[in-house]
């Protein structure tokens, strides 16, 4: 026996049917006046499709978005990606950059001073061998390196090398605590030895106690019996401060190299006899003093009054 809900159920069922069957009769005649079966259907379901749109378009475009959403990770990991491609490369053109700047002022010094040399990069620094401040260079016996060999970059002296290996050398650095050089003052030619400190200055002892030593005063190697470990002529540094409390026989000072050994990526190894000596030709131009300002003041007398204008006034 059948329940009344399902009698209801089946009731409208057959009723929705039948009104459908007469709307499209009624279409199909023209019988519906002024308005065909679409506009009527129009008429009656759009604001049923308005309120549908209103509760079911959200929900559409979160299906959408969500889909889209492993698209969208992908695309940000991707440029994520050629981001760090990009500043990997532009950190090599800077190395590389920085490289080929200081390829070309070696090789413009060794030019200069006609010096034989055989270009080196500097693959690692810090202590080794029993000395505290060294850096390791990528050429070595097969390139010609010997030991007691000048290493120069191009503003001037760098140190020498101290260990070579088949691929590989080892350079002591000029301002090690165990360094020493002889060097010849510019100008004067007075002679003298510099050694390091381990800091950034070196300090210069001349053997000369009546010399004019001064703040500004520039120096440069003076050279080893067949050029090693010393080449002549190279540029080491500037006095920034003189000791007035020297003793009899010396004078002291303290300079302040041209190369400075922590930013160094290319030098050069000397592995020539120098037969000419620079002397003084590859140091640097010469800072140009500044001139002080000075101002002129002129006064003009006032002149005197005259002996017949003092009896008019009497």
């Amino acid at each position: 026996m059948a329940t009344p809900d399902k009698s209801r159920s089946r009731f409208f069922l057959i009723a929705l049917l039948v009104t459908a069957l007469i709307i499209v009769t009624l279409d199909l005649r023209g019988s519906v006046p002024g308005q065909t079966f679409r506009q009527v259907t129009h008429t009656v379901l759009s604001p049923i499709q308005s309120v549908f749109r209103l509760f079911f378009n959200p929900v559409s475009n979160f299906i959408s978005e969500a889909s889209n959403l492993g698209q969208t990770s992908e695309k940000i990991s991707e440029l994520e990606k050629k981001n760090a491609e990009l500043e990997e490369r532009l950190s090599r053109f800077s190395v590389i950059q920085r490289e080929v700047e200081q390829l070309k002022e070696v090789l413009d010094l060794a030019g200069a001073g006609r010096y034989k040399i055989v270009p080196a990069r500097v693959i690692a620094a810090g202590s080794a061998a029993g000395f505290s401040r060294t850096v390791e260079l990528d050429v070595g016996v097969r390139d010609g390196i010997k030991t007691e060999m000048t290493v120069i970059a191009g503003a001037g002296l760098v140190g020498r090398v101290i260990s070579v290996a088949s691929d590989t050398c080892i350079a002591l650095l000029l301002d090690d605590e165990t360094f020493k050089a002889g060097i010849r003052m510019e100008g004067s030619g007075i002679l003298g030895v510099v050694t390091g400190t381990g800091n950034d200055e070196l300090s210069l002892t001349l053997f000369d106690s009546a010399s004019t030593l001064k703040v500004g005063d520039r120096l440069v190697a003076r050279g080893s019996s067949n050029s090693r470990p010393f080449v002549p002529g190279v540029p080491v540094g500037t006095v920034v401060s003189v000791d007035q409390n020297s003793g009899t026989l010396t004078k002291s000072a303290l300079v302040k190299p041209f190369v400075r050994p922590n930013g160094l990526e290319v030098v050069a190894v000397v592995t020539g006899r120098v037969r000419i000596n620079p002397r003084d030709a590859l140091l640097p131009p010469a800072p140009r003093p500044t001139p002080t300002p000075t101002v002129t003041v002129y006064i003009t007398p006032s002149p005197e009054p005259s002996a017949s204008a003092s009896k008019k006034s009497s």
